[in-house]
């Protein structure tokens, strides 16, 4: 009985000692990623980088965040966000958003106001670090923008997980209760037959791009889409139901041909 009790503390001290570890390399490594958007040009502030979490979790939370491009005038602003592994498994990663945020357009700003707005994410346990799977899901939300429009979801969930071969990606997207801008609204709809909300958007697809989705993607241009399969598209609007599938290339232009039946 001595001898399993010194081989549990023993077990608890190597463990507790690869947390401690384990947590300020991924301070170091949040630290070192937030100095590179600086450097590439970013105005970015934060107040705070925390890792905690112990024994089981590294949970880093960035406190009073702001992020701009000089450039663009895009920008982000945020009193957290989140960023959850378990120590045990650092290749899958949670991301939290706070209840309100505000992101900054050129000549707008939005205001963000959501209910469980989170992702996760996980990558092959490869140095390439290639992207496996990733979810993002939210109840509800909606956009306020400073020009006076209004857009909201009642929730939505976008996921995408790779395919058969590296470049392809199943990629799957389901919004319910999406309430269009009203201005956007009397465009589609000037007789006004809708209703103020598609209670239906869906997209089930798969992507193939020319190079996987991994760490090298900051080298080089942006993947190309080479294939898009249109499994299923499908938009209702009270009496009105909208439903597509098939498929498009990119030719040798990277022009897109190919087929959808609608």
């Amino acid at each position: 009985m001595r001898k399993l009790l010194i081989f549990v503390i023993a077990l608890g001290v190597v463990y507790g000692g690869y947390w401690f570890i384990g947590s300020a390399a991924v301070e170091r490594g949040a630290k070192a990623a937030l100095a590179q958007v600086q450097a590439d040009g970013w105005d970015l502030t934060y107040d705070s980088l925390v890792t905690r979490g112990f024994p089981s979790r590294f949970d880093t939370t960035l406190t009073n965040i702001s992020l701009r491009d000089p450039g663009t005038g895009i920008g982000w602003q945020a009193p957290f966000f989140q960023l959850l592994a378990l120590s045990y498994l650092p290749n899958r990663v949670i991301a939290i958003w706070p209840n309100d945020q505000t992101v900054i357009m050129p000549g707008q700003t939005l205001q963000v106001t959501s209910d469980r707005l989170r992702a996760s994410v996980a990558v092959g346990a490869n140095t390439a670090l290639t992207l496996t799977k990733a979810t993002a899901e939210t109840g509800p939300l909606t956009v306020v923008s400073d020009f006076g429009w209004r857009a909201a979801i009642d929730k939505g969930l976008v996921a995408l997980r790779q395919a058969a071969g590296d470049n392809s990606y199943d990629v799957y997207a389901d919004l319910t209760a999406l309430t269009l801008p009203a201005a956007l609204k009397s465009r589609l709809d000037p007789a006004a037959d809708l209703p103020a909300a598609l209670s239906v958007v869906r997209a089930d697809t798969t992507l193939t791009l020319d190079r996987p989705l991994d760490r090298h993607l900051e080298k080089g241009p942006p993947p190309a889409l080479q294939t898009l399969v249109v499994k299923d598209l499908n938009l209702t609007w009270g009496k009105l139901t909208f439903r597509a599938s098939g498929q498009i290339v990119a030719d040798a232009q990277g022009r897109a041909e190919g087929r959808l039946d609608i």
